[in-house]
């Protein structure tokens, strides 16, 4: 099957499932370079004209409303002359973007949301007219958690076509914890964001040490409340406690993950705007790697931890709750030890990678029909 990957940011650190999906998928095609993804895997470019790049940034900022019809022109002749079998566009407002190309060039569509493409207030009210128009073009529509799932049929999507399908964690990877053995480290990694809310980690770790004052958290990534939460560290007086180390590639983060007691990440719907998480890889990594997760019931995270089983879940913004979770498992190591291995057999179940890509091609070749005929 030739499939065309069409998604926006090439370079992103923390869209790992993107990666996965270039990695394990291997597309023949390949776009990226925004919303409208122009870039080939050649880095070269779907305007066939001389000056190719001059004339695109000058269309897209000098004339702004012929843009997309200018886009659609190269996309859909880049499609007539490649000719793949499907298109898979990461997130909605992608698949927006390249669905007339795809119709006018026969070429079926599947779209894969992610989490504020399905959520955010702004972004619904912008695509409410395009999604309804993506939703019956669509083949099918991947989710990765039933909230999601449940959130596009809620916004026109065919219940038929909606399938969950959450991301996968490459076990191999992301092993060797041994929670039960290790020093009194929590581990939180992910974007400073609203939606994962790290100043609440922070704030129910700071409650810890009152019974624990020799335990440490780790916090791994970078983003927009990272200097507020620096801010928050000092006001605290825990600079000796909290180190927040920024980014770290995919081997360090499963080293720290190997030194935990335990997994923390008090992810939440941003009051502001309404985004909200898909399921966060983090949560999947940390629990492949055998360490009990402390997280909230929000989204995808439901669903990939079992409260009491391989971790604990409280409600959005219960910092206390949290914290009192964060004590129980520095208290006993050996429970700790218990709920991570049982994280561990849930991702091999579940969320191990090979299953997950397996199911995504699945799908794929479903939209594409029978016989390499489209449907």
């Amino acid at each position: 099957m030739k499939i065309c990957l069409a998604y926006p940011n090439k370079n992103s650190y923390s869209e790992t499932f993107i990666h996965n999906h270039v990695q394990y998928l291997k597309p023949a095609l390949t776009l990226s370079g925004g919303w409208r993804p122009y870039r080939t895997q050649d880095g070269g470019t779907i305007v066939t004209l001389p000056l190719a790049e001059p004339i695109r940034v000058v269309v897209k900022r000098g004339l702004s409303a012929l843009y997309p019809a200018f886009y659609t022109h190269f996309l859909t002749r880049y499609l007539n002359q490649n000719r793949p079998d499907v298109l898979l566009a990461e997130y909605g407002p992608t698949g927006c973007a390249v669905m007339t190309a795809c119709r006018r060039a026969n070429v079926p569509l599947v779209v894969h949301f992610h989490g504020f493409d399905a959520v955010e207030k702004q972004t619904i009210e912008r695509y409410q007219k395009p999604y309804r128009q993506l939703f019956a073009q669509a083949k099918a529509i991947v989710a990765v958690s039933n909230d999601m799932v449940d959130q596009l049929v809620r916004l026109g999507a065919d219940p038929a076509k909606v399938y969950r399908n959450p991301y996968g964690v490459e076990t191999r990877l992301f092993s060797g914890a041994e929670p039960e053995k290790a020093d009194k480290i929590v581990v939180a990694v992910g974007r400073f964001t609203a939606k994962k809310a790290p100043q609440f980690t922070i704030r129910a770790f700071d409650k810890v040490l009152d019974k624990h004052p020799d335990a440490q958290l780790v916090m791994i990534g970078e983003g927009e409340l990272f200097e507020s939460c620096k801010k928050l560290v000092n006001d605290l007086q825990l600079k000796y406690a909290v180190r927040l180390l920024g980014v770290k590639p995919a081997a360090e983060i499963a080293d720290w993950h190997r030194k935990a007691r335990l997994f923390a990440q008090h992810s939440m719907v941003n009051p502001a705007n309404g985004d909200s998480e898909g399921t966060p890889n983090t949560v999947l990594e940390a629990s492949a790697a055998g360490l009990p997760i402390i997280s909230t019931r929000h989204a995808g995270i439901k669903e990939a931890v079992e409260h009491g089983k391989t971790g604990f879940l409280v409600e959005e913004g219960d910092v206390g709750g949290m914290a009192n979770y964060m004590i129980q498992l520095l208290d006993d190591p050996q429970l700790a030890g218990e709920l991570g291995r049982n994280a561990r057999q849930k991702m091999l179940a579940d969320y191990e990678m090979s299953d997950r890509i397996n199911e995504l091609n699945r799908i794929l070749e479903s939209a594409h029909g029978p016989a390499g005929a489209p449907v």
